[in-house]
């Protein structure tokens, strides 16, 4: 059977009440039993003291003495012969003119002697002890406090538990999906902070359903339209009245189609990979303007083709790292630079070292980016340019941005003064790597 946390509350209330009375009273009993013992003790060596005075003078007897010495404090009686209490203190009562014997749990006094040869109990009367009606009032008001305390804290704690209550309708929302629900913050430091963490895992949530959501929708879109183009011009080539040399381009185009989905398909795989880890592996020393040159080689159809001019300032720098991912930095930033570079215009590749980075600046005199693109150019199948949208599936700079954000470095774009549009690359430069 689930409880409530109000009910917690007050039984949880009630317990460390209960806990603290005991404490408070075994306190209480151990600070007054010795001034309470010894006041009864005093009252009645008192009272016998007063009996054996008039004892002395021969004119009363055992029960005129009692009447005029015992107070309203005490209690006297004669014990009867034979009985248990009287052998129990004949002897030690003969002996004493005042015997006192003590208990040892509550601070009762009882004290014997012997009177007119009678032998006289005389002990305290509770009811008239100002000592006892205090402690007993003591814990009367400590068990209605307990008591009351434990029914009051039941509403009290409701105000304290409603931003308990609204994370938890928040929170079956969330699990239904809805991610928009925000619980309003408290002021209380504790509650106001895991609220606070509840919104933004709610946000955050949010952000990632969209984002799953536009990767389904750009993935799906991705591939239907190569698909489409493919299934098309298969179909053309069933047609037996074309002629070769259309046999020919449909062959090629659906070859570049299926390129096309490949590429698109193994950097989707790749990305996801990469997303997934935290560190980089398989790791060496390597040179990165060998690599530059080495990629410039392997993309030189496409800038010779476009008659392109490159401006080279590569300095010798190596680097520890993983060889394979940073290919695919300069890959991809470099064919981008071709892509939208025009015709007879220049890509300028620079490379150099700082006491902290190693730089990398791509630039070419293509279109400038606007501030709304340059947002959003890292991001996954966004395409700035979408008349271009064929040449590209819009992953290239969200691989380079993850494998450089795995590296501990940064990358951003400028638009240059002159015209054009400059990438930097920023890595950390370790001097211990690189030796």
């Amino acid at each position: 059977m689930k409880i409530s946390l109000q009910f917690k509350f007050a039984i949880t209330f009630f317990v460390v009440m209960f806990i603290s009375s005991i404490i408070s009273i075994t306190i209480l009993l151990v600070a007054l039993w010795p001034s309470m013992t010894q006041s009864a003790e005093n009252q009645i060596v008192s009272t016998v003291s007063s009996m054996k005075q008039l004892e002395s003078q021969d004119l009363y007897s055992t029960e005129e003495i009692i009447s005029i010495c015992v107070s309203d404090q005490n209690v006297a009686t004669v014990l009867q012969p034979k009985s248990g209490e009287y052998y129990r203190v004949k002897i030690d009562a003969a002996e004493n003119s005042c015997y006192i014997e003590k208990d040892k749990i509550l601070p009762s006094v009882v004290g014997y002697s012997i009177i007119n040869g009678d032998y006289i109990r005389v002990s305290n009367d509770y009811r008239e002890n100002l000592y006892m009606v205090a402690f007993f009032i003591i814990i009367i008001t400590m068990i209605v406090c307990m008591i009351l305390g434990s029914i009051l804290i039941i509403p009290v704690s409701r105000g304290i538990l409603k931003p308990v209550r609204s994370l938890s309708n928040a929170t079956s929302f969330v699990a239904r999906g809805d991610f928009r629900v925000r619980v309003k913050e408290p002021r209380d430091k504790e509650l106001g902070k895991l609220v606070s963490s509840f919104n933004k895992m709610a946000q955050e949530l949010s952000g990632i359903e969209t984002l799953r959501v536009d990767f389904i929708s750009n993935v799906s879109h991705e591939f239907k339209t190569p698909l489409a183009s493919i299934q098309g011009f298969a179909k053309l080539l069933q047609d037996d009245t074309i002629s070769e040399e259309e046999r020919r381009d449909y062959t090629q185009i659906i070859i570049n189609e299926t390129e096309r989905l490949s590429k698109l398909t193994s950097d989707i795989l790749r990305l996801s990979k990469l997303e997934n880890q935290n560190t980089i592996s398989d790791k060496k020393r390597f040179s990165i303007d060998e690599q530059i040159r080495k990629i410039l080689l392997v993309l030189e159809p496409a800038w010779t083709k476009k008659n392109i001019d490159l401006d080279l300032n590569l300095d010798d720098v190596y680097y520890f790292g993983n060889e394979e991912l940073m290919g695919q930095i300069w890959q991809n930033i470099i064919n981008n630079a071709i892509k939208f570079t025009p015709e007879g215009g220049k890509i300028g590749v620079r490379l150099f070292c700082t006491e902290k980075n190693i730089t990398v600046r791509v630039s070419d005199n293509g279109p400038s980016i606007s501030p709304e693109i340059e947002e959003k150019i890292f991001d996954k199948f966004y395409q700035g340019d979408r008349s271009r949208k064929t040449e590209g599936n819009g992953l290239g700079l969200a691989l380079v941005k993850r494998i450089v954000d795995l590296c501990g470095g940064k990358i951003y774009v400028e638009n240059l003064y002159d015209g054009g549009v400059c990438f930097v690359v920023e890595l950390p430069y370790v001097i211990s790597d690189m030796m």
